[in-house]
């Protein structure tokens, strides 16, 4: 009979394990795939993850296991996505540019389903699961990315003119030093506190040359988050002298593979010939990987130490008191060099004002502060506040404001600040909604505190929060999708004396139907994307099938019949064919339903001819007084 019972309650305490290992294997899946398809940035990416993630929303509130796991602040912060959704979408109302209202729309929409799904399936007891599959999908992106710059041959392409920076297969170097930062400090908390030994051995192998990789985006923006995140999840731990003990044992390897790369020429100048980046490449490769074998053998004897050996309170004091000189050594070391607090801050003011160095040398560009224009892109984020005050111009709406009223010709979609540019889209509410839903995970992180991985999410998530104000995250899924998962985490991490909210069956009824419903939006968008998509590349390729282009750019045109994009791509494919009567016919539908968009004016410009065509090049000019193609032009074919 006991045999019978025990028989019997194994298939129930496997269910569990099996779970959570669904959990991490689907998050790490879908951080995967995003980060593999271009970081998730062009919008079928955006299709699907609102898809599957309003999919597993409904299935699971109809199935009855949607519960709150986080209790009230899940509410709000899923709650505040879904606003931010809605004001995004509603601001059609105003917007000065519909076609990329939608877009945005569509990709907020995403963001929202993402959310609602991890905070209504991921429970206490997944976290972990769900935060080791985020760090291995990091990790595997991430390496993938590095081999590309020591393979350079064999991996991805070589192509030091366009910039030599990692960048691969996000596509955006600071991008990428994001998502390898985050990843690198979810693998500290993991290598440092996961109950496996084997697992804690993998994250700090994997730890050690995702410093490297970073490195090679040469992104001081993304080395400053890394830091910043690093310092925060020490400052949230509760065992901050064992989290600092591991950083040491393991990071020095890190940093000896980053000295290694910037010691190899061919990898950090622009103009290094292909067979010296292959030579030093493999050269390089071999000593990473002997630098995260003994990474990996460093954590382990570390750990095997720690069930051995606790140090006395005098020791841990001793430890804490050289951390603390040290801190305050380097702190006091750069007022001195600066001739004092105010000097620092001015120079660092004047530093970030100054336009970026052009040089070979990738290297000596992190020992530089200039902001590469971003002062000027905040600037004009502010404008379009000032100028729409109440409700902003938008969403999605920057880009054209900034080609109208930029005041130098430099070229951009965004902000370069999540915070910004909502603020000037979407307005004070828009700012409001969206820093409400990102200040509950750091709400719960006071009392999330107390679990072994918590520091790390928390590390991550202030990464991003620090990042995303001073560049495009939110344009990049995997890496925007990273950080929802860090914040819920925070959340159902956070201890609770009852069980968690579970909704009734009415509610249960509605969210799920809601879902649905919503999920039918992002399928309209997502194919319809994907149409437009296939249209633009094929006539992309060498020798491109027109017909089939045509047929995709009208698919397009019948599932997105509110966006001047498909009859844009049909009237660039019958450019190409010199069908300009049928070329112009188009563009002017494109212009009907967008007509502030300065491209298709400039396109009906290439299609036309003498007064139409002056008329047209006329309007291009107004809406984008600085562009150097419109300026070209009256020489190049006029």
């Amino acid at each position: 009979m006991a045999d019978e019972a025990a028989t019997a309650a194994r298939p129930r305490a496997l269910a569990p394990f099996l779970g959570h290992v669904g959990i991490g294997v689907a998050i790490a899946l879908g951080v995967g795939a995003l980060g593999a398809a271009d970081g998730g940035y062009f919008p079928p990416s955006w299709g699907w993850t609102a898809l599957v993630s309003l999919w597993l929303v409904g299935a699971w509130l109809l199935l009855g296991r949607a519960a709150l796991n986080g209790g009230r602040l899940s509410a709000l912060y899923a709650g505040g996505f879904a606003a931010l959704a809605g004001w995004t979408w509603l601001s059609l109302a105003w917007t000065d540019n519909t076609v990329q209202t939608v877009l945005e729309g569509f990709r907020t929409l995403a963001y929202a389903g993402v959310a609602a799904a991890l905070v209504l399936v991921v429970r206490s007891h997944a976290a972990p699961a769900l935060l080791r599959g985020v760090a291995a999908a990091i990790a595997v992106i991430s390496l993938y990315g590095l081999g590309t710059r020591l393979f350079p041959d064999r991996l991805g392409a070589y192509d030091p003119i366009s910039g030599y920076r990692l960048s691969e297969p996000l596509g955006y170097g600071n991008g990428f030093g994001i998502f390898a930062a985050m990843g690198a400090i979810l693998l500290l908390a993991i290598l440092a506190r996961d109950r496996s030994t084997v697992v804690r051995a993998l994250a700090a192998g994997a730890f050690a040359p995702l410093l490297p990789a970073i490195y090679f985006t040469f992104s001081r923006g993304a080395l400053i988050a890394l830091a910043v995140g690093i310092l925060a999840a020490i400052a949230l731990d509760t065992r901050r002298l064992q989290l600092i003990l591991a950083l040491t044992a393991v990071g020095v390897f890190g940093l000896a593979g980053v000295w290694v790369g910037s010691q190899s020429e061919a990898l950090t100048r622009e103009d290094a010939p292909l067979s010296s980046a292959v030579d030093q490449g493999a050269e390089v490769a071999i000593i990473l990987a002997l630098l995260a074998l003994l990474a990996a053998g460093a954590n382990v004897a570390l750990g095997l130490a720690e069930r051995r050996v606790e140090p006395g309170r005098q020791v841990r004091l001793a430890f804490a008191a050289v951390i603390v000189l040290l801190a305050a050594a380097v702190v006091l070391g750069a007022f001195v060099r600066a001739g004092g607090p105010v000097n620092l801050v001015e120079n660092a003011y004047d530093a970030f004002d100054t336009p970026p160095r052009q040089g070979a040398d990738l290297g000596e560009r992190l020992f530089t502060f200039s902001g590469s224009y971003r002062l000027e892109t905040w600037g004009e984020s502010i404008d379009q506040f000032s100028d729409n005050p109440v409700l902003g111009g938008g969403a999605g709406t920057y880009e054209q404001y900034w080609n109208a009223n930029r005041p130098i010709e430099h070229k951009v979609r965004d902000a370069h600040t999540l915070y910004g540019e909502t603020l000037g889209e979407l307005g004070p509410l828009g700012l409001a909604l969206l820093v409400f839903a990102l200040v509950m995970p750091l709400v719960a992180a006071a009392r999330s505190r107390v679990h072994p991985l918590a520091a790390g999410s928390f590390g991550a998530y202030v990464a991003y929060l620090v990042h995303a104000g001073i560049d495009w995250d939110w344009e990049l899924p995997a890496v925007t999708v990273v950080a929802l998962a860090c914040g819920a985490a925070l959340l159902v991490l956070r201890p609770r004396n009852n069980s968690p909210v579970a909704a009734g069956s009415r509610q249960r009824i509605a969210g799920a139907v809601a879902a649905l419903v919503l999920s039918a939006v992002a399928f309209v968008g997502l194919v319809g994307s994907s149409a437009l998509s296939a249209s633009e590349e094929g006539a992309a390729t060498r020798t491109p099938d027109w017909e089939k282009v045509e047929d995709d750019a009208r698919k397009a045109r019948r599932w997105m019949p509110w966006s001047s994009e498909p009859w844009q791509r049909l009237g660039e494919a019958q450019i190409d064919q010199e069908r300009l009567p049928e070329a112009r016919r188009s563009f002017r539908k494109a212009i009907e339903k967008e007509p502030d968009d300065w491209l298709l004016w400039f396109r009906l410009a290439e299609a036309s001819s003498g007064a139409d065509q002056r008329e047209a090049l006329a309007e291009a000019r107004r809406l984008n007084p600085l562009n150097p193609e419109i300026a070209a032009f009256p020489q190049a074919g006029g």
